[in-house]
């Protein structure tokens, strides 16, 4: 049967050339067969010939193929015509709606960067993570393959003493699966990269089998258990002179390479290359048509997204590893710890475990980290032992009440040694973690794994991931299960450091990604996130399901569920975050996604918040935004001065920049001085007490009633907008009105989007 490709694509001329049955749009519409529907995402810079490649090899079936290229939108294509592009290729927005049968995500000439450098990185994550739920099986191809990997199980690519280029012998290191069914004991393939992958780290994951590999050239090909997801290393589907044209681009470039291995008849680039890899290359392409995409999806295509939901819930009706972190007010007395204790016997699979310092337990109470705060700063030392040893006295009532051994006393005395020295500070501050991360451990037959010697701070005070993942790896693969202190962990001169206040959101959620948790369980006082605060909205609605950006728009603008870092080290892994009420367990909570497109939602918005108390500088200069070296200097006085550019606004000839009112008026005599000389405006103007209030959804972009609702809410309660902007991720709204109406503006725009 014929591979079916857009009209005029270049490759159709050249593969009907080779006898390779190509149908174009317009001929299969005489056809009533229900086709294959393969996307390919081409990174590579030679697009045309990549299309070419590929198509050869999905024609090469007794299957009816469609075609579909696409392309990031973050990134513009520079060795193909704009017109080419436009005509062949769509963007993530036009196709996402979409379910695929097949999706093949290409190599790119970026393995030397790291991933997070990448222009279309963020895109590209979004885009696998999309095809969990549209694409039947996915198959990557060489960086393209190390980025699945990354980004699916967080296994790192490594740079190679040399570049990788020739042609390999390889052999099956599983001879039972279909997909190399019909090959040889051993045969050949093309390589050609500067990186690669340990074989180590896919075997450390239970879920990846490799399935070919080469003594020269490593793994070849790995897949997941359940086929959906391929990773190819190598270049099977190039032509026969592709590693040629490298080869020579690469002298000319003046990088001196080596010949390419096995290549050239006696590694002699004057003779005429030797193709080995074609055959295999056809096979390996047919078999994963057929017995990974034809004879396993769903002959309706639209249901391969409800067998992906289901799957999804069958795993997480039962899985194998989540990561908890429980904060203070869970564990501010003995029937807190009692409800946390209950919490993690609950489920098998809560086998790590993060703990807070014990919060407030009444509302005129004093949070322990506070407390030991206090100790640090107390002149008078006989004040900081009377501090002291209030919260020691806590912590005997705690384990007394709870009927553990832990030595309280001989603790405390080390911290008492450790007062009066300003360098013991974080030492002292961290102690409320350490103390119940102890009893928490003993309390539930748990092993207690410290954080100082596991979580590591580089010599500037920088989180440093690489080194906490190889100690912190190296511990918990010795504790099946395991109570870790939060906030803290320790610099190389073995110095006890903490993270900003909230840190062990951040300290669960380093657990979760070096465990490889499926889950990230943050325990609070609250079900969920909340859609706006609840000082200023009765009872507001807990939101079911909400995406990392906009957690991160409403922790910038105030919300305060999760410390805004905790993101960032699971972001990576695409662990889910699943926010719970110590108090309500039966509670669903919130979820915090990658990707929310699957998932059902009544709710416009996710969420409204923000800060009182800003200044806007309004500068009005003719031609101010088109001179980039103004609106440079501008920065540069905020910056001289301290002060934080909280938003800019900008029109031809004004720019507005928003900032926190502390910081302005403890200079704004200086600073209006230092405007008026250097920039010159036409005018000036500060307008202090303004509140600044986001208003988040991920439909921002695609549904212009929302903002409609959100002026017409403003409107009716007769609040004047001060500025509106709508923020750079498409997903936020932001308005500025004065600081007498944030609580009214809040509350009409709840009101507006509560009405379910």
């Amino acid at each position: 049967m014929p591979i079916k490709v857009p009209n005029n694509l270049p490759a159709i001329e050249t593969l009907t050339a080779e006898n390779v049955f190509v149908m174009t749009d317009t001929r299969a519409m005489t056809q009533d067969i229900r086709p294959l529907q393969i996307l390919i995402l081409n990174l590579m810079p030679t697009k045309i010939d990549t299309e070419t490649q590929l198509t050869r090899l999905l024609g090469n079936t007794p299957l009816q193929v469609e075609l579909e290229l696409l392309q990031t939108s973050t990134h513009k294509a520079s060795n193909t015509s704009e017109e080419h592009m436009i005509a062949f290729y769509k963007t993530f927005d036009q196709i996402k709606h979409k379910n695929y049968d097949g999706f093949i995500i290409t190599g790119a000439p970026v393995e030397l960067m790291e991933f997070e450098e990448v222009e279309y990185w963020d895109e590209l994550c979004e885009i696998m993570e999309w095809s969990k739920r549209h694409v039947h099986s996915t198959f990557h191809i060489c960086w393209g393959a190390q980025a699945g990997l990354y980004y699916h199980y967080g296994i790192q690519k490594h740079r190679l003493p040399e570049k990788l280029s020739g042609v390999y012998k390889h052999k099956l290191d599983y001879k039972h699966g279909m997909l190399f069914r019909g090959f040889d004991d051993e045969f050949y393939v093309p390589h050609s990269r500067n990186t690669t992958v340990y074989r180590e780290d896919i075997e450390a994951v239970s879920e990846l089998k490799i399935v070919s590999s080469s003594e020269e050239a490593g793994v070849y090909v790995c897949k997941s258990a359940d086929d959906r997801q391929i990773f190819v290393m190598g270049h099977s589907e190039y032509d026969g002179n592709t590693l040629e044209k490298e080869y020579v681009r690469d002298k000319n470039a003046g990088l001196n390479p080596k010949v390419p291995c096995n290549y050239y008849p006696d590694d002699d680039d004057t003779k005429e290359p030797v193709v080995k890899w074609r055959s295999c290359a056809n096979l390996l392409y047919s078999n994963w048509l057929n017995y990974f995409v034809y004879q396993t999806t769903q002959y309706d295509i639209t249901q391969i997204n409800n067998e992906s939901l289901r799957s999804m819930f069958q795993k997480n009706a039962k899985l194998d590893l989540k990561a908890i972190k429980f904060g203070g007010t869970s564990l501010a007395d003995a029937a807190q710890f009692r409800k946390c204790a209950e919490i993690i016997r609950a489920e098998d699979s809560r086998r790590y475990v993060v703990v807070s310092a014990p919060g407030k337990r009444s509302a005129d109470d004093t949070k322990v980290t506070d407390m030991l705060i206090a100790c640090t700063e107390k002149k008078d030392r006989a004040e900081a032992e009377d501090i002291l040893a209030r919260v020691q006295s806590r912590y005997k009532v705690l384990v007394r009440s709870l009927g553990v051994q832990v030595d309280i006393d001989s603790e405390f005395a080390k911290i008492s040694e450790a007062i009066g020295n300003p360098e013991n500070k974080d030492y002292i501050v961290s102690r409320g973690e350490y103390m119940n991360a102890r009893i928490m451990a003993a309390f539930t037959g748990y092993d207690f794994v410290d954080a100082e010697g596991t979580i590591w701070f580089d010599e500037a005070g920088q989180y440093d991931e690489e080194k906490t993942r190889a100690s912190l790896g190296a511990a918990l693969s010795e504790h099946e299960r395991a109570v870790i202190p939060g906030f803290y962990g320790c610099t190389p001169d073995g110095k006890i450091k903490t993270f900003s206040r909230g840190g062990s959101d951040i300290t669960g959620a380093i657990v979760a990604a070096v465990a490889g948790a499926d889950v990230y369980e943050n325990w609070t006082d609250v079900s969920g996130f909340l859609m706006a605060d609840p000082r200023i909205v009765d009872s507001p609605l807990s939101v079911p399901v909400i995406t990392y950006k906009e957690l991160r728009e409403l922790s910038y603008m105030g919300a305060a569920v999760l410390h805004e870092e905790t993101v960032f080290p699971v972001v990576k892994l695409g662990i889910p975050i699943n926010i719970r009420n110590t108090n309500r367990p039966e509670d669903a909570g919130t979820l915090i996604v990658q990707n929310a497109d699957y998932f059902q939602s009544k709710l416009e918005i996710t969420g409204i918040s923000g800060k009182k108390k800003n200044t806007t500088i309004s500068i009005e200069k003719d031609r101010l935004n088109e001179i980039p070296q103004l609106r440079a200097e501008i920065l540069e006085i905020f910056a001289e001065y301290n002060i934080t550019v909280k938003n800019m606004l900008s029109g031809i000839d004004s720019l507005t920049i928003v900032a926190p009112e502390e910081q302005v008026k403890a200079c704004e005599a200086e600073l209006e001085e230092e405007l008026r000389e250097r920039v010159q405006p036409a005018s000036l103007s500060f307008d202090h007490d303004i509140a600044m209030i986001a208003i988040v959804g991920r439909e921002l972009s695609s549904s212009p009633s929302i903002a409609l609702k959100v002026l017409s809410a403003l409107s009716k309660r007769k609040i004047n907008i001060r500025l509106i902007d709508h923020g750079a991720a498409k997903i936020s709204m932001l308005i500025g009105v004065d600081g007498v109406n944030y609580i009214p503006a809040i509350q009409a725009i709840y009101a507006e989007f509560a009405r379910i």
